[in-house]
């Protein structure tokens, strides 16, 4: 039996008797075959898995539901084809008769690559933005072992759809294997090392595609397309933390809501410290009307608000989450014993506990395993919408690492928390999660970008001056996330309240992402809040578009004293624009080169530009400023 696929890209053949095996994926812009496929090795209990059957084959439209037996293990692999991207993708789903262990290195795709293809570099990902500032991490590929998520040729992308390497919540010493004299690269580690009968693991996914004409990017415009919706194009949000942190009120709330209707943000989030106690209800001495009152507020000004939760932890003044409940006076080997929620280790020892501070509550996880407590989180937050019709969240202040209890391993926990996000998406329309990623051990690139999209904290470390905020710094955090991720899925910090940059530059730093005010917008002078307003509007049809238009990061790396830019092209190359900063450069002249283009259309900004063939000329006066062209 084979699958067969074709689009303005890709020709692909795939056998699946007795085993998937790629035959033919070949690049039509040059009509070369590009690679195939071995079947791999499933192993278990130091034993190779070798003998598949084939089960079914379940199409619906670019999308196939495949299922194998293996000697009492059932293997379904959830595949994906596009329309409009070179690239195909893959995860596996496997469930047992019997219980199997030493799974992990296991294969998920074994390629043979055709032709010449050279510079091959492995990129990953350093998630703990509150640490550093950059992001990427690239080197050359080794013969032998590889860790990262990505493997890249200049022709082929391999992207290890998972958790970056210091997110694994079961983590492998290596993720590719690579012998360049073989031209053979294998992408290996399941995710998960067990499994028991009765279970249904989910694997890490497999995506291979081309690299040419953009296609990374097309790949992530095809498969995130649904997701944030386009009611998101044109969102500019605020978070007050670094001025109030637990001091928020119903008062300072609503003093940012009329700020935010003045500055042109519409969705203002309520962060940390509204509840009482750690995620129960909402704390009525600070909120004596609870969100009511604020929530028509919002609505008066077309503003919705936002939440800060924690879904995976619990007071431990909770009831549910006492220290000592009552089954340590039991012998556990004699009676059965009804755990509380809090999540314990297998030996019963809590997992993680947040000891009292002066200014932060107490907290410890709460194990999501237990249904109840799965679905009081489900309620929980979806309950928001109900009552309030919040739609927005930021999901903060865990660690999945920490989530390896006495009912399930970090990976179980992992899907669980996959599980819960779903479940809640179902029951809030448009739902939108803020995935706070300043710490290791959280979803970014893997089922984060499902639900919404990636906070980066943006700080700067041993600055001498009083603030930790540089638009090229928040501007670097999102110029590197962009290779791989969409910019309307990250989220760009601002500080319009810094006064020594000019409001235009700052601003200038999110329009290809989602802006972020961080701080007090009250706090904002009431001209700068004006200016923010009206540089929003003006762009509201262009950031429309730009959603849907393929994010370049260009010229140097932002950083004090580099030039760089981003653009944004239409998929069918018929326009473009592009944003060009000048960062402190000492030279006020930069050449910039296009991905096409021979004429240009200044949208705002003091600079002065040319070009010719796709290079473009420009002069930039001020140290600190961005100008922001149409091309075509």
């Amino acid at each position: 039996m084979t699958i067969n696929f074709k689009n303005a890209y890709i020709d692909v053949s795939i056998n699946l008797e007795p085993f998937f095996e790629i035959n033919k994926f070949r690049d039509l812009s040059t009509g070369n075959d590009i690679l195939t496929s071995g079947t791999g090795c499933l192993t278990a209990d130091r034993k190779i898995f070798s003998k598949a059957k084939l089960l079914s084959n379940d199409q619906n439209g670019n999308s196939y539901k495949i299922q194998w037996a293996f000697d009492g293990i059932k293997l379904t692999r959830n595949l994906f084809f596009y329309d409009n991207a070179p690239a195909v993708r893959w995860y596996d789903t496997y469930e047992s008769e019997n219980n199997f262990s030493g799974m992990y290195y296991s294969t998920l795709s074994k390629i043979n690559l055709l032709g010449k293809h050279d510079n091959a570099q492995i990129i990953n990902w350093y998630s703990c933005t509150d640490q550093s500032n950059h992001r990427e991490l690239k080197s050359l590929a080794n013969a032998g072992k590889n860790i990262g998520g990505y493997f890249i040729t200049d022709s082929l992308f391999f992207y290890k759809e998972g958790p970056m390497p210091d997110c694994q919540p079961i983590k492998g010493e290596y993720d590719f294997l690579y012998e360049p004299e073989m031209s053979t690269i294998e992408m290996l580690g399941l995710g998960f090392d067990n499994l028991r009968k009765g279970e249904v693991r989910r694997a890490n996914g497999v995506v291979i595609g081309l690299t040419g004409n953009f296609g990374m990017q097309r790949y992530n415009l095809e498969r995130y397309k649904e997701y944030p919706s386009q009611r998101e194009a044109v969102t500019v949000m605020s978070n007050s933390w670094p001025d109030l942190e637990l001091g928020i009120s119903e008062d300072a709330i609503e003093k940012e809501l009329h700020a935010a209707a003045k500055a042109g943000v519409n969705v203002v989030f309520i962060d940390d410290g509204w509840f009482e106690p750690y995620m129960g209800p909402i704390d009525e001495k600070k909120f004596p009307n609870k969100f009511t009152r604020l929530a028509e507020i919002a609505k008066g000004y077309n503003i919705e608000i936002g939440l800060w939760v924690n879904p995976l932890c619990l007071d431990l003044e909770d009831p549910r989450m006492v220290l000592w409940s009552g089954f340590d006076n039991k012998d556990l080997m004699k009676e059965e014993s009804e755990f509380n929620w809090m999540g314990r280790t297998t030996d019963y020892f809590p997992t993680f506990i947040s000891f009292p501070r002066t200014e932060f509550p107490c907290y410890s996880i709460a194990d999501i395993m237990i249904e109840d407590c799965f679905n009081y989180m489900k309620d929980y937050i979806s309950g928001m919408f109900r009552d309030y019709k919040v739609r927005h969240f930021k999901f903060d202040c865990y660690q999945l690492s920490n989530q390896n209890t006495r009912l399930g391993d970090a990976n179980i926990h992992y899907e669980k928390y996959r599980e819960l996000c779903a479940e809640i998406q179902k029951e809030v329309p448009d739902l939108v999660i803020s995935f706070d990623v300043t710490r290791s051990n959280r979803p970014n690139f893997n089922f984060a970008l499902d639900y919404g999209r990636l906070f980066l904290e943006n700080r700067g470390r041993y600055i001498d001056d009083h603030r930790y905020y540089h638009p090229y710094m928040a501007l670097g955090n999102t110029w590197y996330t962009m290779k791989y991720v969409h910019g309307r899925q990250l989220e760009t910090e601002m500080m319009p309240q810094a006064m020594d940059y000019d409001l235009e530059y700052i601003l200038g730093t999110t329009i290809f992402s989602t802006p972020l005010y961080w701080g007090s917008i009250d706090n904002t002078p009431t001209e700068r809040q004006a200016g923010m307003k009206d540089f929003y509007q003006k762009l509201a049809p262009v950031r429309k578009k730009m959603a849907d238009y393929i994010c370049l990061p260009l010229g140097e790396m932002p950083g004090k004293g580099s030039w760089s830019a981003v653009a944004a092209i239409a998929p069918d190359s018929s326009e473009g624009y592009v944003a060009i900063y000048r960062n402190g450069a000492t030279s006020d002249k930069y050449t910039l080169t296009l991905p096409f283009g021979s004429k240009l259309e200044k949208v705002f900004g003091d600079g002065e530009a040319a070009i010719s063939n796709g290079q473009v000329e420009l002069t930039q006066g001020k140290d600190f400023s961005c100008s922001f062209y149409r091309f075509v």
